[in-house]
């Protein structure tokens, strides 16, 4: 029997006992088991070598890694057998339980929540497929969200598809943040720019090719086509809300959008450690159909990952974008790009966001894993590069604890406690 655990996202440099990556084994046949759900050909879509090939160790290293990064196994293992009728590749890959209802509370406060309610599954009938139902609750509204998405390991050449709809009400909220001082200290208040409701309806559809995420990297872009309908009602509005803020008036707004992104990069993982980058350009088009003009939007995004140790781990990421939106359809972000900040608070035609911390994994188990974080967080938006840069940045700092158990991956906590100034929100609650 030869025995080589699979390596941790970090772990390449360090040696492994056993033979080296360049070594190379003929691997006669492929067993699989403690997949109780998903289906012997997803895992072996993500192997790099078929049964009765020369392989190397370093192959099967790269191979387990891509297991690792379906996203279905609480644990992946393997070891190869050497028997009178050949070598036995056994790999053992624990499922998780995908099966999940949808129970979220982000809270920060009465101003910032979000409540979802439904039930989805990541591995449907065990074929890697994402369905899922949710009700969504926020400030601004509540909305029926629906995604059905085929996986890669499925369809011809890599490709994926998605199909979803959103639909229900919401409404767009602009703050302006203004400093005040009282016997002496300065207080943040916040004005109301504007206050949007309106009926909203997407419809949507998708087709990628993550070459990226199959350690076969080409040149692939993804293509996403969408209807979005917003028939803003100023009868949804409170007298409170009349009185306070300018509201658009009462329109639908109506848009066919057409998306093209591509992403390089793969990030491994392992439960929640990250070791690796990725990068992506999107560029979207909104014909306009009805109430505005056609306008575009290019994003940008990146992230990167690396694991010093099994327990220390450095994360950082940016995003940012540009629009040529001058009505209510610039950027709106919030607390998702800036913790402690409300949304509406980084606004306008351009905008960007960043983060930087260090994750320290103190348990990383099958049955429970224990993480946490201290971070920097930052960003702004303008309708000017010249004062998305000049005036004063959005900052926070803050630090997370994490609480996970993979085996049921829908179990999940997190603490997050930040600072962004005075008046802003402090603490936020995932579950």
């Amino acid at each position: 029997m030869v025995v080589r655990p699979v390596q941790l996202p970090g772990q390449e440099s360090q040696k492994l006992s056993g033979p080296a990556p360049g070594d190379s084994i003929r691997i006669d046949s492929i067993a699989i088991s403690r997949n109780w759900m998903t289906w012997d050909r997803i895992i072996k879509n993500e192997l790099l070598f078929g049964a009765g090939e020369w392989v190397r160790y370093g192959e099967i290293d790269t191979s387990m890694n891509k297991v690792w990064n379906i996203g279905n196994f609480a644990d992946v293992s393997y070891t190869i057998n050497e028997t009178p009728d050949g070598n036995i590749l056994e790999i053992e890959a624990l499922d998780a339980l995908q099966i999940y209802p949808v129970i979220t509370i982000d809270h920060s406060s009465e101003n910032d929540y979000n409540y979802r309610l439904g039930i989805g599954d990541e591995n449907f009938l065990g074929s890697n497929s994402e369905l899922k139902i949710v009700w969504d609750k926020k400030p601004t509204g509540a909305t029926w969200d629906f995604r059905f998405k085929m996986p890669r390991q499925l369809m011809f050449m890599n490709m994926t598809a998605e199909v979803g709809t959103k639909v229900g009400l919401d409404t767009r909220v602009f703050y302006d943040r203004v400093i005040t001082e009282v016997d002496g200290k300065k207080e943040a208040e916040y004005q109301t720019r504007m206050i949007a409701p309106y009926h909203k309806l997407d419809v949507y559809a998708n087709i990628g090719n993550p070459w990226h995420l199959d350690y076969r990297y080409r040149f692939s872009p993804d293509l996403s086509l969408r209807y979005m309908q917003d028939a803003y009602d100023s009868t949804l509005l409170s007298q409170e809300e009349l009185e306070l803020g300018v509201h658009p008036k009462d329109a639908t707004y109506r848009f066919f959008n057409i998306a093209v992104s591509e992403n390089i990069g793969t990030v491994d993982k392992q439960r929640h450690r990250k070791n690796g980058y990725t990068a992506g350009l999107s560029f979207d088009y909104f014909i306009g159909l009805q109430g505005t003009r056609s306008h575009y939007a290019l994003n940008f995004n990146g992230e990167f990952h690396r694991t010093l140790t099994p327990v220390i781990q450095l994360s950082t990421w940016l995003r940012t974008g540009v629009t040529n939106a001058d009505d209510q359809y610039r950027f709106i972000k919030g607390s998702s790009d800036v913790l402690g900040l409300r949304w509406g608070e980084i606004y306008g035609k351009k905008y960007y966001s960043a983060y930087a911390g260090i994750h320290f994994t103190w348990l990383n188990s099958k049955w429970l894993s224990l993480e946490n974080a201290y971070f920097l967080n930052w960003g702004n938006g303008a309708d000017t590069y010249a004062d998305l840069f000049r005036s004063k940045q959005k900052f926070s700092v803050g630090t997370s604890l994490e609480i996970r158990i993979p085996v049921v991956s829908w179990i999940n906590f997190r603490f997050t406690f930040m600072y962004a100034g005075p008046g802003t929100e402090w603490f936020k609650f995932n579950m």
